[in-house]
Formats: structure tokens, sequence, C-alpha cells
């Protein structure tokens, strides 16, 4: 599914050249792929959130900076967590290791967008929105705006109502709880298949 990610699939200016390397890594780590899960959405929109969660984790993140185009206005709920995740000390920790490789950075991205889209649904399922969950079943979130004026408005609604929850489950640190989690997962999987196998070799 990671074939179909586009430069349009980013609230961030981006260059063609982050969506190719983000691709060469997953053919190159394809053994992998099975960390990417659906939740609240799709898994090939939480595809596209591992790739934009890897970006996060380049070290030339901060000149990558948000869109000030028109799809950054509707995609909202995007904005509140990719600041979510520059703020949070446990996604930090992770990108300053002084251990970092590509390899962690690429399986940290896949575990934290299935830890996303999780979250995404525990969110959902806590405020009773089961109306947003039903319809995310059937509709791509990164296509939302490919939708009628109906359904873009309903997009729209749907949005506004999540971010006002997502907002209070951040700051009650339920977020913060769930990527510790994967940032650990991603860790020990690094770990036990990378690490282990580079030691091997020295031997």
């Amino acid at each position: 599914m990671y074939e179909k990610i586009t430069i349009e699939n980013s609230i961030l200016y981006i260059e063609p050249h982050h969506v190719d390397t983000f691709k060469q890594w997953a053919a190159k780590m394809d053994n992998n792929s099975h960390l990417v899960k659906n939740g609240a959405l799709s898994k090939m929109d939480s595809w596209i959130m591992a790739f934009n969660i890897w970006l996060l984790l380049l070290p030339d993140d901060d000149d990558l900076i948000i869109k000030t185009d028109e799809s950054s206005l509707y995609y909202t709920a995007n904005i509140l967590i990719h600041n979510a995740f520059k703020e949070d000390s446990h996604f930090q920790n992770l990108k300053e290791r002084n251990d970092s490789t590509p390899e962690l950075f690429y399986l940290s991205s896949l575990y934290l967008a299935t830890g996303l889209n999780e979250w995404i649904l525990n969110v959902l399922e806590k405020y009773q929105l089961h109306d947003i969950i039903q319809r995310a079943r059937y509709q791509r979130y990164f296509n939302a705006l490919d939708g009628t004026k109906e359904q873009i408005q309903t997009f729209l609604e749907d949005q506004s109502q999540f971010v006002k929850a997502a907002v209070l489950e951040i700051r009650e640190g339920s977020f913060s709880q769930i990527i510790k989690k994967y940032c650990d997962k991603a860790y020990f999987l690094y770990v036990d298949q990378y690490l282990s196998s580079i030691d091997q070799d020295k031997k």
C-alpha cells in the first residue's frame, strides 16, 4: 500500500525525494509491513500516517513547515496531532537517541502509526462519536476533500468534534502514554531484529 503515498499526503512542504526515500525503506524492510494496522482509519490511511510520522523523525524536520494551502485548513486534526508529536517527550527522546538509525526510525513510524490509529479509535469511542467511526469505515480520511460539498461539510464537522475530544485526551496524557508504548515496541523489535544480527556479524 505504501506505493500509493504521494507528496500531497502531507500537510508539510516536502519534496519528491521524501516520498521516494520512504518508499525505498518500505521496500527494503517490507517484512515489517504487517506492523501497519487499521484502527479508526483504514490501513491505507495508517500508511500515510506512518509516512508523516517518519517525516517528523528526519534530522532536517525543522526545515519542513506546515503548508498554508486550503488542505491544511480542512485537516485541523492533522495539525493538532503534528504539534502533539513535536511536543511529546517520548517522541523527542526517540529522535535524540545516540544509537538512532534509519532502521529504528522507519520501524518507529510504522508502530506509531498503528498506535495513533488505535488512539483515535479510543478517543472516538470514549466520547461516543460513533457516527464518525461509521463514516470512517467507508471513507478514506486523506481523500475526504474529493467528496461532494455535503460530504466535505460533514467531514469538517467530524474534524471539529474529534479535535475537541482529542485536545482533552492530550491534556490528560493518553496520547503520550500510547506514544511511549509504541516507541518501546519499536525499539525492542529493532534491538531483536537488527542489533542482534549486527552483533552476530561482528563475531
